[in-house]
């Protein structure tokens, strides 16, 4: 499941809604591209969700952190 972005148009309560419904669920691979990591780290610590974040610039991944 990829969500791209997405989470810039929404309210940080229904994207937590969403994280709780996708955690609770067997989705498989769930990948979430977001710009702002502060918050959907602050998301996914509050819903103790275990996730990976890779780190992009124009040259590709520059680092990787496991979550939980």
């Amino acid at each position: 499941l990829l969500l791209d972005d997405i989470f810039d148009k929404l309210d940080n309560s229904r994207v937590e809604k969403i994280v709780q419904i996708l955690n609770q669920n067997d989705f498989g691979q769930i990948f979430i591209t977001d710009t702002n990591l502060e918050r959907i780290d602050l998301i996914m610590n509050k819903l103790d969700v275990r996730c990976k974040y890779f780190m992009f610039n124009k040259q590709g991944v520059v680092d990787e952190t496991c979550k939980n």
